[in-house]
This record gives C-alpha cells, structure tokens and sequence, in this order.
C-alpha cells in the first residue's frame, strides 16, 4: 500500500509540473485556457515520448522528484490551474502566506542538510517537538486567517505521516519537498522584483502630456 501511494505521488507531482510548465509557456502564443490545457497534455505526452537514457523523459523527472509532499501537490495543482486560466496567484493572501512558509522552510532544512550548517536540522523530523510544534503554529495562525486551504492541507500532510503512508518516517518529507521551496522562493523573488519594479523604476517615467481643449482658457493678449 505505502509504494503504491508513493508511486501515484510521484507521478501526480511530476505530471502537474510537466503540465503547468507547457502551459504556462503556451501564453506566449495563446490566452485561450482550453488551448492551454491541451498544450499542457501534450507536454505530458511529450514527455512520456522523449527518451533519456534507458526510460523516458517523464519517468527521469519522476526519479528526480524526490519525497514529494502533500502541500507541495496542492501548490502544484494551484499552479496549474493558474497557468491554464492566466490568473495571477500573487494576489491571493492565502499564497503570499502559503509560499513564505515553504521558502523560510526551506532556508531552515537545505541548506542544514547539505553541510553548510553545524547542525543538520533534518533529524528533528524524526522525533521531538521541534518541527510538530512548528506545523501547528502554522496551522494556528492560517486558521486564525481564513487560510482554510492552507491549514486542511497540513493537516492531511500530518495524518499521512501518522498513517505512514508514504515511506519515510520523517515528518519533513510529508510537509515540504524541493520542488514546493523553490515555487516559494520564486514566488517571493517575483514579488520583490513586482515591488522594486512599482516603487523605483514607475515612478519616474513620465506622464504622458495631455492635449489642451483650448476650453477655459485666457487667451494671450498681445
């Protein structure tokens, strides 16, 4: 049961990353969303097409996705509904919120777990109160809110690791994945660049001149 729910993980999470990557590339040349949705299928099928080695394309990007989460599915299903209907999420609180969760997360667990610090912060997901302590502030405070989406979605992420229905016992890998960090930080870095780009660089474009009526006004005596 546990490697038959990994599997289908695997492949939902690398199928919605193929998918909303065609799709979100197809605005260039298309704003229909029934356009996109089918541009995005046939990046899937592309990828299922292309050979890499000894297995296709989409089966390397299955193994390359390692130990996907929950949350990190639901981002990607939020993703791929955005790059379909061409709505911007960065205008939704609940994935401003969302998305600094995963990026500070992620600063925390990384860059602890390839070396850079004297501490490996992936080991407090095995036992203690450190990281459950941690979730369920979150938790709390998506509630207090409004964040419905946010705080069901952990939830879920706790009660498959409860159930151990994936096949790590690290709570970890159950709310945070690679591929969930890095739409955080690129969903932060996109908003800084939207904020630098309105605060310095708009402000000093000039207004463009507007024509005179000639109505109301003092004509020049000579």
């Amino acid at each position: 049961m546990t490697n038959v729910v990994t599997i289908l993980l695997n492949s939902a999470n690398a199928a919605l990353l193929v998918f909303a990557t065609g799709a979100a590339l197809s605005c260039i040349v298309t704003r229909s969303p029934y356009v996109r949705f089918a541009i995005g299928i046939v990046a899937i099928v592309t990828a299922l097409c292309i050979p890499i080695s000894t297995r296709s394309g989409f089966e390397w990007i299955v193994s390359t996705l390692e130990r996907p989460s929950f949350p990190g599915f639901v981002l990607l299903v939020a993703l791929s509904i955005s790059a379909v209907t061409g709505r911007l999420l960065e205008v939704f609180p609940e994935f401003r919120f969302a998305t600094a969760v995963f990026a500070i997360a992620g600063m925390v667990l990384y860059p602890a777990a390839m070396g850079y610090f004297d501490r490996d912060t992936y080991v407090v997901g095995y036992s203690g109160y450190m990281l459950p302590t941690g979730v369920a502030v979150v938790i709390a405070y998506a509630l207090f809110r409004g964040y419905l989406i946010t705080a069901l979605t952990l939830n879920v992420a706790i009660a498959g690791f409860l159930l151990h229905l994936g096949a790590s016992r690290n709570l970890w890998d159950y709310v945070m994945d690679p591929v969930a960090w890095l739409i955080g930080c690129g969903a932060w870095i996109a908003l800084a660049a939207q904020y630098l780009i309105a605060r310095f660089i708009r402000p000093r474009e000039p207004a463009p001149a507007q024509p005179s009526s000639g109505i109301g006004e003092t004509p020049i005596s000579h």
